[in-house]
């Protein structure tokens, strides 16, 4: 459990579906991804929406970053995995992966770019 600004603590599964809701997903596809009931993910928004004070769910996501909940890295992606090399830590899977992804596409924009120019 995590205090939050209120010093109303949120429990790991509380904080864990407003991490995806901060993600964009929506009840359902939280639901599938921790294997819970769609009304269970449901009453887990609501209650951390409660225990942060918030209005809405973005209200809560925003209270959840200023209260230090959530890190404001960004994950999975370039950017991730430049954080994690500027921060000297382990490279996780999902930013390693995301770099892969990213260097992929760059390496196709490069050549059709090159193809176009000689085109």
């Amino acid at each position: 459990m995590r205090a939050t600004r209120q010093g109303l603590p949120l429990v790991d599964r509380e904080i864990q579906v407003l991490g995806l809701i901060a993600q964009g997903g929506s009840y359902s596809e939280i639901a599938a991804a921790l294997h819970l009931a769609h009304a269970s993910v449901k009453n887990y928004a609501a209650s951390a929406i409660k225990k942060l004070g918030a209005r809405s769910q973005a209200h809560a996501v925003h209270l959840a970053y200023q209260a230090g909940i959530f890190r404001r890295e960004r994950h999975g992606d370039h950017a991730g995995y430049t954080a994690h090399i500027r921060r000297r830590e382990p490279i996780c899977d999902d930013c390693a992966r995301g770099e892969i992804a990213y260097r992929a596409e760059r390496r196709t924009t490069r050549r059709q770019t090159s193809q176009e120019a000689a085109a």
